[in-house]
C-alpha cells in the first residue's frame, strides 16, 4: 500500500452512487450537493504508523486518520456517525463501516499507480457503486 501514498487521484466517474446515497438514507439535497462533486484523494502515512485519507472538494475537505485493523469513529460527510475497520488486501485498502442500525457498508479501494477504484457494497442492497479517479499531478 506504501507505494501508493501522496498519490493523488480525481474523481472521475460514478456509476451508482446516488442509488446507495439513497440507500443509506442520505437526504436529497445532500444526495445533489455530493453528486455534483469531483473530490481529490490522497493517502498518506503519518509518523505513528497510522494513515490519513483526505477527500478534498470544492466545498468540504474531509480527513479521515486509522490504523489498520483496529476500529474507529468515523464521522460520514453527510454527519452520522459510523464505526470503520480498514485493512488490507493485496493493492487494496478495504473499509468496512457500520452504522448505528447495523447497516454494513464495505468500500474498496483498488489502487494502482494511474487509477482507484472504489467499489462500494452494502447489506441489504442489492447495488453495486463504482467510484473511478485517476492520478492527478
Amino acid at each position: 500500500m506504501d507505494k501508493y501514498l501522496g498519490i493523488k487521484y480525481k474523481l472521475k466517474s460514478s456509476d451508482n452512487f446516488e442509488d446507495y446515497l439513497k440507500f443509506i438514507e442520505v437526504g436529497l439535497l445532500s444526495r445533489k450537493i455530493v453528486t455534483s462533486l469531483y473530490p481529490v484523494c490522497v493517502l498518506t502515512k503519518n509518523e505513528d504508523g497510522s494513515y490519513t485519507m483526505t477527500m478534498t472538494t470544492a466545498v468540504r475537505k474531509v480527513v479521515t486518520t486509522f490504523r489498520l485493523g483496529e476500529e474507529f469513529v468515523e464521522e460520514r460527510p453527510d454527519g452520522v456517525k459510523v464505526k470503520s475497520v480498514m485493512h488490507v488486501e493485496g493493492d487494496s485498502l478495504v473499509q468496512v463501516q457500520i452504522e448505528q442500525n447495523g447497516r454494513k457498508s464495505t468500500h474498496i479501494r483498488k489502487f494502482t499507480d494511474t487509477q482507484l477504484t472504489v467499489t462500494t457494497t452494502a447489506e441489504g442492497w442489492n447495488g453495486t457503486c463504482i467510484r473511478i479517479y485517476e492520478s492527478v499531478e
